[in-house]
């Protein structure tokens, strides 16, 4: 068989992963597997979804014959065409050509697997891998061996070649990154304008395009927190918060005074004597909700609890019920009505 990525190679890798290949066609697929790199690499990129579909879909195998497969097929060539106008970078094209029913299984399958917890996994056309989250976290696992945990609805994208002459990754949204210690290959992340420079450390850095900051917060060790082509940069440590100034392109920093920078991640929210306005911004940040309190309520509300790995309706009936809060769902919004507080 030759090296060609074509329909019937797709069919048997699909049969293969799927356990309905025969002896023969096992063979075939190892002979092809063999012949070039390049099969090898398109056998792993398929072999992976496969795996994220069995560990996080196993036991929801239903919903795989609720699929209308032609429909899913054409939502997925359209969203990988949508990605290819994207100017940061071009995505490599999928074939168009009509495809046989196990290669459409199989992408059935991995949109079923993906779309709520990660959209994209791509090497783009030059060589640049790309992770973009959906409504879920992901942790990723770099070639150094640093470790990525990214927010919902974000971006990082690094190299193929990362690692070998330097560790440079982009960011666009949210992400707690606990950097491999390399003193030889200093750790940077291009978060919008800003740039983050690090040897080995823990800490977390927002920024997602719609916000007029980039923020970091250090967990652990020092990070430097600069802007290209400028002498502007300050460098933080444990316990610390830098913030760059998108309006005025300015870095500063601070004490960290919010215990709850990484509730996203770890799902833990603290609030000590916070009133209720503060408690709804940090609500809204950590489960991208849209709750907003009507211009009649009291901003004087205090709030002293913790939650642990709890839903928005769990915190809000704690709310409702410790403060005696009304509040009314009008679609995707959350309006805090009254407080009986």
């Amino acid at each position: 068989m030759k090296n060609d990525f074509n329909d019937s190679v797709k069919e048997l890798i699909t049969k293969h992963l799927a356990g309905e290949a025969s002896s023969e066609e096992e063979r075939v697929l190892r002979d092809w597997i063999a012949e070039a790199q390049e099969n090898e690499r398109h056998y792993l990129a398929y072999k992976k979804v496969f795996k994220i579909s069995e560990n996080h879909y196993a036991h929801q195998a239903e919903a795989i014959h609720t699929v209308d497969i032609d429909h899913e097929w054409n939502h997925f060539i359209t969203t990988i065409q949508r990605n290819e106008e994207k100017p940061e970078g071009k995505l490599r094209s999928l074939e168009k050509s009509p495809l046989n029913f196990w290669y459409k299984i199989a992408a059935a399958i991995a949109l079923v697997a993906v779309s709520s917890w990660i959209i994209l996994n791509f090497i783009s056309g030059d060589d640049t891998i790309h992770y973009q989250t959906a409504s879920e976290t992901r942790t990723i696992s770099l070639p150094d061996g640093s470790q990525v945990t990214l927010n919902s609805h974000s971006e990082l994208s690094y190299s193929s070649s990362f690692n070998e002459k330097d560790r440079t990754v982009t960011l666009q949204g949210e992400a707690f990154f606990e950097v491999t210690r390399n003193p030889q290959k200093t750790f940077r992340i291009h978060a919008n304008s800003a740039v983050v420079e690090v040897l080995g450390t823990s800490f977390n850095v927002l920024a997602y395009d719609s916000l007029a900051r980039v923020e970091v917060v250090v967990e652990t060790g020092t990070v430097k927190l600069s802007v290209p082509d400028s002498k502007t940069e300050v460098k933080l440590v444990a316990g610390e918060k830098g913030i760059y100034s998108k309006a005025n392109q300015q870095v500063s920093s601070s004490i960290n005074k919010d215990v709850n920078f990484q509730s996203w991640n770890t799902r833990k929210i603290i609030f000590t004597e916070d009133d209720l306005r503060a408690v709804v911004e940090t609500l809204n940040k950590i489960y991208r909700a849209n709750i907003t309190i009507a211009a009649d309520v009291p901003a004087s509300c205090v709030v002293t609890v913790t939650f642990d790995h709890q839903s928005l309706d769990a915190v809000l009936h704690v709310l409702e019920t410790t403060l005696n809060l009304t509040y009314q769902v009008n679609g995707n919004q959350i309006v805090i009505t009254a407080a009986g507080c």
